[in-house]
């Protein structure tokens, strides 16, 4: 049973093949909500809610590869042999492990804008201790806007992006910080060159922390990958282009069967 709260987006054909997807820290699984509706005629999409997140319990001591093995047990409870996962940041990381983890059990992952590593116990210990400091989030959205979002998106767009942004302000401090301790923990730098899963490595083009350059260096890594760029994007380009993201989820998915 898994402990990881997940919504099936639509239930219309129980032999559609199965996509799961994960978000990026501080957010709800909702925020694949313009992705998933696009897919939703040819797979049972499935979001996930990260520890702590959402209706998610907290996970103490959570790490990668518990998350890893959560998203094989919400498959599960699909009764799905096979399954697409495509994971943000967090989730991305998420998405890679899987690959090393289960790979019998996947059909392919898309990885959007995460890395191998991201930065060690330092830096999170760090962001830990500020997070617990300020006692919420709320004080984090301005910062964090400017790194999520590419230049003018919040100017035109009055919905998506400042949904997101308000369940960044309304994380459970502490489930932050678990996810924050799992990230703290997750290097697989010496593991990304065995993984032979099909994998989409996904870019935003304007990505200041997992960037394009870095993304393309994943990609060179696992042989026979795929790699894209979504124009006009920050981290979330999921947010900010839910239409191009889909498109290259059904592309590179139709292509794996």
């Amino acid at each position: 049973m898994p402990a990881l709260a997940h919504t099936l987006i639509n239930d219309v054909d129980p032999t559609a093949p199965l996509l799961i997807l994960g978000p990026s820290l501080g957010t709800h699984g909702s925020q694949w909500a313009g992705v998933a509706y696009r897919l939703a005629d040819d797979y049972r999409v499935v979001t996930v809610d990260l520890p702590g997140h959402g209706k998610s319990p907290r996970m103490p001591g959570v790490t990668i590869d518990d998350l890893a093995d959560e998203i094989v047990a919400i498959a599960d409870a699909y009764d799905a042999k096979t399954f697409g996962f495509a994971g943000v940041s967090i989730s991305g990381a998420i998405a890679l492990t899987l690959a090393l983890r289960a790979p019998q059990r996947l059909r392919g992952v898309v990885a959007l804008c995460t890395g191998a590593f991201f930065g060690g116990a330092e830096r999170w210990e760090e962001k830990i201790s500020e997070v617990r400091a300020a006692g919420s989030l709320r004080p984090f959205v301005p910062d964090t806007a400017d790194r999520w979002f590419a230049a003018g998106f919040l100017d035109e767009d009055d919905a998506s992006g400042p949904i997101v942004l308000e369940q960044l302000a309304q994380t459970d401090p502490d489930g932050y910080t678990d996810c924050c301790g799992a990230l703290a923990r997750y290097d697989i730098r010496d593991q990304v060159g065995a993984i032979e899963t099909p994998v989409l490595f996904l870019a935003g083009s304007q990505d200041p922390g997992n960037t394009p350059e870095a993304m393309r260096d994943l990609h060179e890594q696992v042989d026979g990958s795929r790699f894209a760029v979504v124009p006009d994007s920050a981290h979330l380009p999921l947010v900010e282009h839910p239409d191009l993201v889909a498109d290259h989820l059904s592309d590179f998915f139709a292509s794996t069967d």
